[in-house]
């Protein structure tokens, strides 16, 4: 080959470099991946706010960030219904948890909550110390004296809670996590009338 011909060859090659730079470049410097679904927001650094069209909920999760290993996941909710919208109804049977390799874990029974509240107690009322969180958004919102736990004897548990654009629930919401809790993504999962509530939140593993 001649000096012309290798003077093409590199001219060549250095311009198919050139050419795949920017895309080494952008690869390497792309954003991670968002974990959040459409509608969920970080409020705090444990905690998350969802909107949607029939739920305003935020999941607060620093005693889960703190339970690793534990056998119960614990989270404290607030639980409303949008601006404008009509009430909102939720039954126990509809909240649910995915841990991050995809099992569906139920919300607690009554009996069972009350039978390990002498254990739990400590744990859940340090979960419930975050709240409130939605009444910096929402200040106008009246407490609705209904939860799907009650923690003493004489206290009622409901079945079913009705949310408005007046009225916030809120308490603890347990599961129960054969093998532990484990660091990932999780997502609350509460199933409405005309549409579903998924909304992930990230346990970090410890430093």
């Amino acid at each position: 080959m001649g000096s012309f011909g290798r003077r093409t060859d590199q001219i060549l090659k250095i311009a198919t470099l050139l050419l795949a730079l920017p895309l080494v470049v952008g690869c390497a410097t792309s954003p991670a991946p968002d974990v959040s679904n459409p509608g969920t927001h970080q409020i705090d650094r444990n905690a998350v706010l969802y909107e949607g069209p029939e739920l305003v909920a935020v999941v607060g999760y620093l005693g889960a960030q703190r339970s690793l290993g534990d056998q119960w996941l614990i989270l404290s909710a607030e639980l409303t219904s949008p601006r404008g919208g009509g009430p909102t109804v939720i039954d126990r049977s509809s909240v649910s948890v995915r841990t991050p390799d995809g099992r569906r874990l139920a919300l607690v029974s009554k009996d069972e909550f009350r039978r390990r509240y002498a254990r739990l107690q400590i744990p859940t009322e340090r979960a419930l110390a975050v709240l409130p969180l939605l009444y910096r958004y929402e200040q106008d919102r009246l407490p609705c004296g209904r939860w799907f736990l009650a923690e003493r004897t004489g206290e009622i548990a409901f079945d079913e809670i009705t949310v408005s654009a007046f009225q916030a629930c809120s308490g603890p919401l347990l599961f129960e996590v054969p093998g532990g809790v484990q660091p990932g993504r999780w997502r609350l999962v509460i199933e409405l009338e005309e549409s579903r509530a998924d909304i992930p939140f990230v346990i970090e593993a410890k430093s």
